[in-house]
């Protein structure tokens, strides 16, 4: 058995967007894997015949993406990138009983989210500028005048928008169903009506989103009331109900728990379907072998159905019509995109020591349909976790897990990474983890736990606002000593901490308030709450939301005060940061702040800004650049922890 390399990412498949066939035979999905050649990654469309039937590729261009069915349940319509044309996309469809793929037309706009409304005519959205025409030297300077002004994932965004349009193949006309400067968020369609939710403004964009309910044909168009909610989906149940998930923000504020909301669009009645419940709606759990993924609500014969994070697993949940609430499935780890059809569900779920396959559940009772991934683990040593509760000192017990060095001698021990997830909302578990098992292989010992801030135990245990920096880092240090009491294979003297943005955050923190580790990694992290206030595409209200306070509340001493970079003269431990040129959510600076200020204070430091990436680049960043991360880590571990010359 061989350990996990760098290099096996390169030929992990990752699945996304299953679909069933309108008549339940068929589901075709997405397939992702990296091109290193070109330092991309191909995409293909799959069909697999149910139940349990044959797995095929449909495409093999490795450019094709967002896909829908045609009411035959035999075609499906595909974007692609097969044909290069500045500003516009390719429409394809295919047959899944054989044939080739066709273009259908060319829209005349970037399109994405693909939605067919039957009769050849569909749904997508595309980014749009608003006000200025198109200059010849546009691409040499950006005019701001909103914030934000950037986006992650989608750069500079001032007076442009994500609007909706419908498009018919047989006229070629095209409808704008969006009321202008509108943001569109989330949509949805039922016969001939369409909802939106988004955020609409001038200057400066609400962290609310408005609702908007048209017909296709883009008449008819009005706002609907939404009672102070703070929507996230919204879904028609059927032609006179719209469902949606969305809290009030009290008394949580902005990261508060959805519950799930009826809209009665006759007489604009809002009821809970769900009050006072105390669940993490959607996919909390951190992962970096997923590329793409699904919508989190659906709705099927009047039934809603969601996926929720339970602590460190996954479930699907399905509400009646009249509220009640039962357990659809359980997975032991991620649900990273699902189907319901018929009391079928189909699962793309990534599992403890394996990668993403296809699961068919009727009942509880799930069958893998696909094998994509399986000769890539078989000849793997993996890293089993072992389950721990830590207990700070205040009582909070946190659920934690050690993935063991791989191959560690008798009476050896391991170099220990104390390994902090993003958001703060969101959740560790024990999938499959390439980086953990990458680490491990290499003789490694992995801490991964869940602190007060993570998704999946309710409101109050993820409650950080004002406080971070206090109890989540008391959780961490507990769970740190915890496992160098339980576990006699750790070795104290070698001690790394690593993370990425809250993460990142926290790793800035944490070599700022104690020099037991030896070793830092730091990624795409915060130092500076004041400076990403101003600078961030969501920190002007995520900031004042977590920390309770602005630049100018109270001169600026709150923010300061949680600021890593405050206490950055205090810090001994070597640190490697990592941060991405176009990361506009912790943007470069934050890196170049913390990292400057080591090094002023004569602490061994080193940064390594990757072009063209943003702040997803350890999930979906360019191959090439993925493994170049993996190097600069794996390399830095063994400089600080193993005493290995720096390459």
């Amino acid at each position: 058995m061989k350990p996990v390399n760098i290099q096996d990412l390169l030929s992990y498949r990752f699945l996304s967007a299953v679909e069933f066939s309108p008549n339940g035979e068929r589901a075709a999905f997405i397939v992702k894997q990296a091109n290193v050649e070109k330092n991309e990654y191909s995409s293909n469309l799959y069909v697999v015949d149910l139940p349990g039937g044959a797995v095929r590729r449909l495409t093999a261009s490795g450019k094709d993406g967002d896909l829908a069915w045609d009411e035959d349940g035999v075609t499906v319509y595909f974007l692609s990138k097969r044909i290069d044309i500045e500003d516009k996309t390719a429409l394809f469809r295919i047959r899944t009983d054989g044939g080739e793929a066709e273009q259908v037309a060319i829209l005349p706009r970037k399109a994405e989210g693909l939605r067919s409304l039957g009769r050849g005519r569909f749904l997508y959205t595309s980014r749009v500028a608003q006000d200025e025409p198109k200059r010849d030297d546009a691409k040499d300077y950006e005019v701001l005048e909103e914030i934000p002004f950037w986006m992650n994932g989608s750069g500079f965004t001032d007076r442009r928008r994500k609007r909706l349009f419908a498009y018919d193949v047989a006229s070629g006309t095209e409808i704008d169903l969006t009321e202008p400067r509108i943001e569109v968020e989330s949509f949805d369609a039922l016969g001939e009506h369409v909802v939106i939710a988004g955020r609409r403004f001038a200057g400066v964009a609400p962290v609310g989103r408005e609702l908007w309910i048209t017909r296709t044909d883009g008449t008819a168009r009005r706002q609907l009331a939404q009672g102070g909610l703070l929507c996230d989906i919204a879904r028609f149940r059927d032609e006179k109900t719209l469902v949606l998930t969305a809290t009030t923000g009290v008394p949580y504020g902005l990261g508060q728990n959805d519950e799930v909301y009826t809209l009665d669009l006759d007489t604009g009645a809002l009821v809970s379907l769900t009050p006072g419940w105390d669940r993490s709606v959607g996919n909390s759990i951190g992962g970096d072998c997923r590329h793409g993924g699904g919508p989190t609500m659906r709705v099927e014969a009047g039934a809603i159905y969601l996926t929720v994070t339970e602590r460190a697993h996954m479930e699907i949940v399905r509400i009646s019509p009249q509220g009640k609430v039962e357990t659809v499935l359980v997975a032991p780890g991620s649900i990273d995109a699902y189907a319901v059809r018929d009391g079928q569900t189909l699962a793309v779920e990534l599992r403890p020591g394996r990668l993403q396959e296809l699961y068919l559940y009727a009942g509880k009772t799930p069958t893998c349909l696909t094998t994509l991934n399986d000769e890539n683990l078989r000849d793997c040593a993996l890293s089993e976790p072992v389950p721990f509760t830590a207990t700070a000192p205040d009582g909070n017990e946190v659920d934690a897990w050690l993935f063991p060095a791989i191959g560690l001698a008798p009476g050896a021990k391991a170099p220990v990474v104390l390994w902090i997830h993003g958001g703060p909302r969101t959740a560790l578990s024990t999938v499959f983890f390439h980086e953990f098992q990458l680490l491990a292989g290499k003789g490694y010992a992995i801490l991964a736990s869940n602190p007060r801030g993570s998704s999946g135990r309710g409101n109050a245990y993820a409650d950080l606002r004002g406080k971070y920096g206090t109890i989540d880092y008391d959780d961490l240090m507990a769970v740190v000593d915890e496992a160098l009491r339980r576990f006699p294979s750790l070795d104290r003297e070698r001690l790394a901490v690593a993370g990425g943005s809250y993460g990142g955050f926290m790793t800035n923190w944490i070599i700022g308030h104690t020099d037991r580790f030896k070793a830092a990694v730091s990624e795409r992290g915060i130092t500076n709450w004041v400076q990403k206030f101003c600078s961030t595409d969501i920190g002007y209200y995520f900031n004042h939301d977590q920390i309770g306070a602005t630049p100018w509340s109270d001169g600026g001493e709150k923010l300061w005060w949680h600021s890593p970079l405050r206490y950055a003269d205090r810090a001994k431990t070597p640190t490697l940061f990592i941060h991405s040129e176009q990361d506009y959510r912790c943007t470069l600076a934050e890196g170049i702040q913390m990292f400057t200020a080591l090094r002023y204070h004569g602490v061994e430091t080193r940064l390594v800004m990757f072009r063209e990436e943003n702040h997803e680049l350890s999930r979906s960043g360019k191959p090439k650049h993925r493994v170049r991360r993996l190097e600069e880590i794996v390399a830095w571990y063994e400089r600080h922890l193993k005493g290995a010359p720096q390459g």
